[in-house]
């Protein structure tokens, strides 16, 4: 029988806000490593940027080949794949006007 409360979907989604930090992916897939805002500690020297998990974005089913990650500083809204696990996050798009220097 198909346990229909445990799903993508139907139960579980958990959407977030994150800053990117890194955007260059060594596998040129377009991914990017975000510090996702209540999930992941602020603090660079306990969680750096390197030990992020990296984020995949959502392309456009027409236009995947002309595609840039976003840039570093951006705000990005996206979601997790495996719900409240919260290890394979997911880009949906960038929130307009909103940088944060990420130096600090």
């Amino acid at each position: 029988m198909i346990d229909k409360n445990n799903f993508m979907g139907l139960n579980g989604f958990v959407w977030w806000v994150g800053v990117i930090e890194n955007r260059v992916d060594p596998l040129a897939m377009g991914r990017c490593q975000v510090r996702i805002f209540g999930w992941h500690t602020d603090n660079l020297s306990l969680l750096p940027t390197k030990d992020l998990p990296w984020a995949q974005a959502l392309l456009p089913i027409n236009n995947t080949k002309s595609w840039q990650p976003p840039t570093v500083g951006d705000w990005v809204a996206g979601w997790f794949l495996d719900g409240e696990n919260g290890q394979f996050p997911v880009m949906m798009g960038v929130l307009s006007g909103i940088k944060q220097d990420i130096s600090v």
